[in-house]
């Protein structure tokens, strides 16, 4: 089971994930609108729609779903590539390195924090009464 700290990390996850979202999709919206050229409004899509994705991962840390989890580390590390694609593709030098840092940080720690996500407090115990797959007469 979590603990406290662990915990309280999630829920900081989850309130990044979903500030990190709105900045995302309100960044790529007016990247697209304002795009001059196809590379641009392609980069201002992607990150838009990768902003959308964080917004519903946030939601589903919080509550610790197993989905959240695996959306959240999808769109961080996608917004960590959709950074790091105006440098890998020779357009410019300067890229958001605190940015870039942070996504993959949070991808990294709802990778290796599955524990965080499994839950116990199922009720269901298998007993012999309750096996369905002893059958005794």
């Amino acid at each position: 089971m979590v603990d406290d700290s662990g915990e309280a990390k999630l829920y900081v996850l989850a309130a990044l994930a979903l500030s990190l979202g709105v900045v995302h999709v309100v960044s790529g919206t007016v990247t697209v609108l304002a795009a001059i050229s196809v590379g641009v409004l392609v980069l201002g899509g992607c990150q838009a729609a990768l902003g959308l994705f964080l917004v519903p991962a946030g939601v589903g840390i919080a509550l610790r779903r197993p989905w959240g989890r695996w959306v959240g580390v999808v769109a961080f590390g996608g917004i960590a590539v959709v950074q790091l694609l105006p440098f890998l593709s020779g357009t410019t030098l300067a890229i958001p390195v605190a940015g870039v840092l942070l996504s993959t940080g949070c991808s990294l720690y709802l990778l290796l924090a599955g524990e965080a996500f499994q839950r116990d407090d199922d009720g269901r115990v298998l007993t012999e009464d309750t096996n369905p797959h002893e059958f005794r007469r």
